[in-house]
């Protein structure tokens, strides 16, 4: 059964991707005001966030690089030619940095405020529909709760030890988790969270 206060794994999920479909359309004071809210989640959540942030530092700016000196505009220099960024690109690359800040920002939340177990029942059941295409629900939901399992322990060394093999990996031999019934707050959460996305999309 679920624990009160506490949505349904598979609303939860739900509600998260509305939240990352939601963060894809904000800029300037709407994109300030959500980082700003984001010290509200607590400090276990922004020492997530800020590891998480830490292993994708290179994509990060490899993405604002790309888009500050490749989109057409005005130089931030005139006498800079090819060399420099342009406003345009730095105004887009900085949208889309904080954009996927934010988005790592609620896979933080997730992760912190949702047991794995919970997750993997909430896939397991958003991932039902797609047995008519064939698809192993419970291999699929064992190999992502692995997935999650060894990208929380990241190997002595950094990134170049994860092809290693580590004979004292503590892998775990089962995959068990409960599937409680959704009730009337978990609907109205998310109607509610269906709502404010439309909100936001449409403003």
């Amino acid at each position: 059964m679920a624990q009160p206060g506490q949505l349904h794994p598979a609303h939860r999920l739900c509600c998260w991707l509305l939240a990352v479909i939601a963060i894809q359309s904000l800029s300037g004071l709407s994109l300030l005001a959500a980082f700003a809210a984001v010290p509200l989640c607590g400090r276990r959540v922004l020492a997530r966030w800020w590891r998480l942030a830490s292993r994708a530092r290179w994509l990060l700016l490899s993405l604002l690089a790309v888009l500050a000196w490749g989109v057409a505009g005005e130089p931030v220099r005139a006498d800079g030619g090819a060399l420099v960024p342009t406003w345009e690109g730095l105004a887009e690359g900085l949208t889309q940095l904080g954009r996927l800040l934010l988005v790592l920002a609620a896979v933080a939340l997730l992760l912190e405020t949702t047991p794995v177990e919970r997750l993997m029942a909430g896939c397991h059941v958003l991932l039902r529909p797609f047995r008519v295409l064939r698809l192993d629900v419970d291999r699929a939901v064992v190999r992502l709760s692995l997935a999650l399992h060894y990208a929380g322990r990241m190997p002595a060394g950094g990134w170049k030890h994860l092809l290693e093999p580590d004979p004292t990996a503590d892998a775990p031999t089962a995959v068990t988790f409960a599937l409680p019934a959704a009730t009337a707050a978990d609907w109205l959460a998310l109607a509610g969270m269906l709502a404010a996305v439309v909100l936001v999309l449409a403003a």
